[in-house]
């Protein structure tokens, strides 16, 4: 095994952890074994050398996927942030284009109701770590769309009730 090429480095200078792990099977693999037993001989200096490699790898996996982590979080909490930020303009539109306190309250039900729903959401998304962030994404964008939609037809439908109420007073 002295004659192998050097392990592969990712992109942290690190060797990869799964090469490694390959190499601690060739090395067995390649290891003579002990008559009449379940053993194998193996050299030992190439041995410790691949285990001194996988203490440094193991840990630079972890501290990898603990920042895909961070980033996931970080990402689902911004699109929450912009995901409330909409519905609050959305709204602020509203609460402008109506003035009618029965609508104003239905409205603002409705909103809490779409807010409810992301926050729901967005749990659900914090929980399942195996879910990508873009599918988290695209969850959180429908939510604000379903908001969106719900209040322009809250509002499309309280100035079709205020012109005619308005028709219904001037004739």
């Amino acid at each position: 095994m002295t004659d192998r090429v050097g392990p592969p480095l990712q992109q942290d200078g690190t060797t990869d952890f799964l090469y490694l792990l390959d190499q601690l099977e060739e090395l067995v693999g390649v290891g003579k074994r002990v008559p009449f037993s379940g053993r194998v001989m193996v050299e030992e200096v190439e041995f410790l050398a691949l285990i001194d490699q996988l203490r440094v790898a193991v840990p630079n996996e972890i501290k990898q996927a603990q920042r895909v982590i961070k980033e996931r979080e970080r990402v689902i909490g911004e699109a929450q942030e912009e995901a409330t930020r909409i519905v609050k303009v959305a709204g602020e539109r509203a609460s402008a284009l109506v003035s009618q306190s029965a609508v104003l309250a239905e409205a603002r039900q409705k909103s809490e109701e779409v807010l409810r729903q992301a926050e729901e959401e967005r749990q659900r998304a914090r929980g399942e770590i195996e879910v990508f962030v873009s599918e988290q994404l695209a969850l959180a964008e429908d939510a604000v769309r379903r908001g969106m939609a719900v209040m322009e037809a809250a509002v499309e439908q309280t100035l079709e009730t205020m012109e005619t109420a308005k028709d219904a007073i001037g004739s």
